[in-house]
């Protein structure tokens, strides 16, 4: 005896039902693994960063008490304090300008304001305010910048500077001591591009998948060997994304990594909002 027809659409609706319902099952325990697995970043960042600023404040005071006791014939003791409170003041301004980055960007705020940039002169000052961590490491920085870089060039000079002292902050970071770090910057195409090779460690090819991810850290834990709250690389990526630039790295696990940025000019940017613009920057140079 055939069974009725109307019977076997109906088994074939429920069969579809139930087959619905499991696809829909697994997509609710992937959307609350991944939750959980952001609430625990999140958890993790707070710890992490309530260590990132209070230590070096904490030595900063330390170190501004001791130089304010300090014998006023005792000039090489305050000298050497006077340099421990720079670094340590450095390094909480690096840390709170990615805070305060990723706060402007969660809360939509960052839009481009295209400005007049001397690239190089850019570059060279970053890098000379890097100068005592370069030195600390005995690193070899080889740096070669086109000549034939516009004096001018129009992009945004706050988020550029946002990505590079991230990106050459990073190089620094992970490099081994007396290791070569490696910054060419050059016009192609009418677009600037600035390569930031490193010796460090490298990154696999699994962890380069994550490592733009907000407050996510190859290096975490209560013993993790270097600074850092997770921030950077997102920021760099945002702000890359508002200039319309673009970013590739190429890295392996122990034969450093190498980033490739690419820079377009903002001028046709600029020229749409030219009248608010000038008044702002006029013909002065920012960098």
């Amino acid at each position: 005896m055939e069974r009725p027809i109307e019977l076997i659409e109906l088994e074939n609706q429920l069969q579809k039902k139930t087959e619905m319902e499991q696809v829909l099952l697994k997509e609710i325990e992937r959307l609350s693994t991944k939750v959980l697995h952001a609430e625990q970043q999140r958890s993790h960042f707070l710890s992490n960063i309530l260590n990132e600023i209070n230590n070096p404040l904490t030595s900063i005071l330390g170190l501004s008490k001791s130089i304010m006791h300090a014998a006023y014939d005792n000039a090489e003791l305050v000298h050497k304090q006077a340099n421990l409170v720079f670094e340590e003041a450095f390094d909480l301004d690096y840390q709170m300008r990615n805070i305060f980055a990723a706060a402007k960007i969660e809360a939509g705020l960052l839009s481009p304001k295209p400005g007049k940039v001397n690239l190089n002169k850019l570059v060279i000052n970053l890098l000379n305010d890097f100068q005592f961590k370069v030195s600390k490491k005995k690193l070899n920085l080889q740096v070669e910048l086109d000549p034939e870089t516009p004096q001018f060039y129009c992009t945004d000079a706050a988020l550029l500077f946002g990505i590079l002292i991230n990106l050459i902050g990073n190089a620094i970071e992970f490099s081994p001591i007396g290791s070569t770090i490696s910054i060419k910057g050059q016009m192609l195409e009418n677009e600037f591009y600035i390569t930031i090779k490193d010796d460090g460690n490298g990154i696999s090819d699994e962890d380069q998948l994550t490592i733009f991810e907000r407050f996510r850290q190859l290096d975490f834990g209560p013993n993790k060997l270097h600074r850092g709250n997770g921030l950077g690389l997102s920021v760099v990526k945002e702000y890359v994304d508002v200039i319309g630039g673009s970013l590739r790295l190429e890295s392996s696990k122990g034969r450093g990594s190498t980033f490739y940025l690419a820079i377009p000019s903002m001028e046709h940017q600029k020229e749409q909002t030219a009248e608010s613009k000038e008044v702002i920057f006029g013909e002065e140079e920012l960098f």
